[in-house]
């Protein structure tokens, strides 16, 4: 600023040093000859005096701009040289940017970055194969609750249908926070594994792993157990419940029934004359005749958790979890007016003209002196007493049936009328 102010002088001072030389010039040629020129002298020399501070100033101007002129090359070769380097920086970048997206192209991995304000960065193509069109160019720098509303519209993300809101919620408060891989289905039965990172910056660093060969295989081991559980519990000439599955549900329903003071029955069913059944249609007519009586005595439960199960050969029992004496004999009389009703051909039988069974009921509270044993053995004397007793009908356990040992024989004949 002060050599702007300087330079500005300049042309008042040249003016007034020319000034001074004219009037000094003036003067002397109007003088008188001879005559004393001290006047014009002092002028003229100021005028020349103006002259050499005029010359001195516009010298000190020359070298300040040629020194500002040096400088300024200077700069601009060193701004040159920077803007060249800044410029290599960023093809540098591009490079590098360049191979880390055809590396991660590369990988059997789905791989996003997002940043530290959840937006995303950079994804490779593998995205797109395990879900397609999942993500794409211009969704770059979008944020991530964006996207998933965008993907959710489409219905892209199975497990969210219906529940879109309350999905994307939760799926927010767990961000970045899976210790353990999230297993994410997709549409058309396609299942990923999403594991997520923090690098220290803060940025999300997602991996998607396709795993539904996987998924699926185990879920096709998961069906076979299931169904060699279910075989090995279940009879494999009627369908129901085996001896197996009984034992395992009376000792559970049992000790309930201990802990609670619940009560729990128990019904022994035999069909009558069997061996004379099979005797006179034959062993394929039997095995036929077991599976409609088993059709009928599971027609008859009707609350959760009662069981039906094949006990042995042509014997039957049902377990009745909380029902009392009154409902157990409800339901023995369901069984008995539906197996009249089904009048199943039974030549053989001394009873009646069609198949029949005897049934023997007993029933507990939860009594702690009694076992798991003498229900059992309650219920089987009392159906041993039914088939004593004219058989086709069912008998409820009384004391000496609760008393009776394994070494007492179970028949107590009574005359027939």
């Amino acid at each position: 600023m002060s050599s702007s102010r300087s330079f500005k002088k300049i042309p008042w001072l040249a003016l007034l040093a020319l000034t001074a030389a004219a009037g000094a010039w003036w003067w002397a040629s109007q003088a008188a000859p001879g005559a004393a020129l001290t006047g014009p002298a002092l002028l003229g020399m100021m005028g020349a005096f103006g002259a050499l501070a005029v010359s001195l100033r516009l010298s000190r101007g020359v070298v300040r701009s040629r020194q500002a002129l040096r400088r300024a090359q200077r700069y601009k070769h060193y701004f040159a040289l920077q803007r060249g380097k800044l410029s290599e920086a960023k093809l540098d970048a591009l490079k590098a940017r360049l191979v880390l997206a055809s590396t991660l192209d590369t990988m059997e991995v789905g791989v996003e970055i997002w940043d530290d304000q959840d937006r995303l960065m950079l994804y490779n193509n593998k995205i797109n194969r395990m879900r397609a069109n999942f993500l794409a160019q211009e969704n770059i720098g979008q944020s991530f609750e964006t996207l998933v509303r965008a993907n959710m519209q489409r219905q892209l993300i199975t497990a969210a249908i219906g529940r879109e809101e309350e999905w994307l919620a939760e799926r927010l408060a767990s961000r970045g926070k899976h210790k353990e891989p999230l297993l994410q289905e997709l549409e058309g039965n396609q299942w990923i594994h999403t594991y997520e990172t923090r690098t220290p910056e803060g940025y999300l660093v997602v991996a998607r792993v396709d795993v539904t060969k996987l998924v699926r295989k185990g879920k096709l081991l998961e069906a076979d157990n299931h169904e060699l559980a279910h075989q090995s519990a279940t009879d494999d000439l009627t369908g129901l419940a085996n001896r197996r599955r009984f034992d395992e549900a009376l000792a559970t329903e049992w000790q309930r029934a201990a802990r609670s003071g619940a009560p729990l029955s128990l019904m022994m069913v035999d069909i009558d004359h069997f061996k004379k059944f099979n005797d006179h249609y034959g062993h394929l007519a039997g095995d036929e005749c077991l599976r409609q009586v088993a059709a009928i005595l599971n027609g008859s439960v009707r609350r959760a958790g009662e069981l039906v199960a094949r006990f042995g050969g042509e014997e039957f029992v049902i377990l009745l979890p909380g029902a009392d004496v009154a409902h157990a004999c409800e339901t023995a009389q369901q069984c008995m007016a539906r197996i009249a009703k089904a009048a199943i051909p039974h030549a053989a039988s001394s009873t009646a003209a069609h198949v029949t069974f005897s049934m023997g009921i007993a029933c507990t509270s939860g009594d702690t002196s009694q076992s798991l044993t003498d229900l059992l053995n309650a219920a089987d004397a009392a159906m041993y007493r039914a088939k004593s007793s004219g058989r086709a009908h069912f008998e409820v356990a009384d004391q000496a049936d609760w008393e009776i040992d394994r070494d007492t024989p179970r028949s107590r004949p009574v005359p027939l009328s």
